[in-house]
């Protein structure tokens, strides 16, 4: 049994109270059908997106088509909750970046795994939310999408409410510090953190012109507005002069403007506090501006610096700096520095570095040649960027590292 407010559950919640009495092949279909309605609706995605937070539409339109295709493809995913149980409401609180990702990697799993859903997008966005109620209106006993509600509020009801067992939220780590206190209200809170300062670490035998280029368009893909966009790079000091010259020329080619402009790479930084997290990064980091550095009201332009020391903070926004390491051992000991290890990117080799890494990481990716993450990946955080709080009882555990949504978001079979 679990209580909430002092209310007695039974924890066993009959799919027939859920209103979700329906085999595997019914919700996949319906999962497909909501990937082909955000489809219908990608031109208005993309101008609700620009006019909410000046998100360029090559970004959207990647974004459209990383969820469509993951909720078109969650046959694949259908054998995780095979014989598990659904939790009964799951609510979710979603941040302004990547919001039809987000729909689809949690909602989908959700979903998937026989559960309804409660979901909040960032106020931020709220011509978003209302293209996603749009999109889920035909499911209304199953997708509840709230529209006009502040997230502090939608967070409270999901508190007060004894059908909600688990609940999702993402942002900064005052943010977690406050619902983790609310974990005896649920079966299970998943929080997903800020990623600080992402690294990439190039080591020696890494090759710098792939490095180089990655690291430029990960930094500033959608103005660097995604928690695992890298923040800064370590470079072995062999290498450092190609990779910088690499780094330099890549920056010069992207294009900030009109976010309506295919041709864009991302558009005016409309969020004021993400604009608040850059200038205060600036500030706070001593070292020499190899490019950018200005800006003016919601535009801001690429900056890259070069630094004798990486503050280990929580900011948002296009800005990379870049240190040097006289060895591969330095680099991996500057990488394990962060109270916020959600994702690393590596080129090269260093003996033990990936185990190291992937030990403290949510998540390393070796020598990677995407720009976007795929849904499917298993992905959380550890320590301040990340975690996982789940009751049994009296009892609180408390688990870190890359989660598998449909396996989280389901429960092993009763007994």
């Amino acid at each position: 049994m679990y209580s909430k407010k002092g209310v007695a559950l039974n924890c066993k919640v009959t799919i027939e109270h859920l209103g979700v009495g329906m085999d595997v092949k019914e919700r996949l279909e319906i999962l497909a059908t909501i990937g082909r309605r955000i489809e219908e609706r990608r031109e208005r995605f993309c101008e609700a997106l620009a006019l909410d937070i000046g998100q360029a539409v090559k970004v959207t339109n990647e974004e459209i088509r990383l969820s469509v295709r993951h909720l078109s493809t969650m046959e694949v995913d259908a054998p995780l909750v095979e014989g598990r149980e659904p939790y009964g409401v799951l609510g979710a609180v979603f941040p302004y970046d990547g919001p039809t990702v987000m729909f689809a990697r949690w909602g989908g799993a959700a979903l998937l795994g026989g559960n309804r859903v409660r979901v909040s997008f960032s106020s931020l966005t709220p011509h978003v939310a209302e293209l996603m109620r749009d999109v889920c209106s035909p499911w209304g006993d199953l997708i509840e999408v709230e529209l006009g509600r502040d997230n502090r509020e939608f967070g409270e009801e999901c508190v007060d409410d004894p059908n909600v067992r688990v609940f999702f939220v993402s942002g900064s780590g005052m943010v977690g510090r406050i619902y983790a206190r609310y974990i005896t209200y649920f079966d299970k809170i998943i929080y997903a953190g800020p990623g600080g300062m992402p690294p990439v670490l190039v080591f020696p035998g890494a090759n710098v012109e792939q490095a180089a280029a990655f690291t430029a368009r990960r930094a500033f893909l959608n103005g660097g507005q995604y928690c695992t966009t890298v923040k800064r790079a370590l470079v072995h000091k062999d290498l450092f002069v190609p990779f910088v010259e690499g780094v330099l020329a890549e920056v010069e080619k992207i294009n900030v403007g009109d976010p309506l402009d295919p041709e864009v790479d991302y558009g005016p930084i409309k969020v004021e506090r993400t604009r608040t997290s850059f200038e205060r990064a600036l500030e706070s980091i001593d070292g020499e501006i190899l490019y950018g550095g200005e800006g003016e009201g919601e535009w801001l332009y690429p900056t890259v610096l070069l630094v004798k020391d990486v503050p280990d903070i929580e900011v948002f926004g296009p800005l990379l700096v870049i240190k040097v390491e006289a060895s591969a051992s330095a680099i991996l000991k500057e990488a394990t520095k962060t109270r916020y290890p959600l994702i690393a990117y590596a080129f090269g080799e260093c003996a033990g570095g990936k185990r190291t890494l992937e030990r403290l990481y949510g998540s390393v990716y070796w020598a990677p040649q995407f720009l976007y993450l795929d849904p499917r990946d298993p992905f959380g955080g550890r320590r301040d960027s990340g975690w996982v709080l789940e009751r049994f009882g009296a009892r609180i555990f408390r688990r870190e590292g890359p989660l598998v949504y449909p396996l989280e978001l389901t429960r092993p079979p009763l007994v």
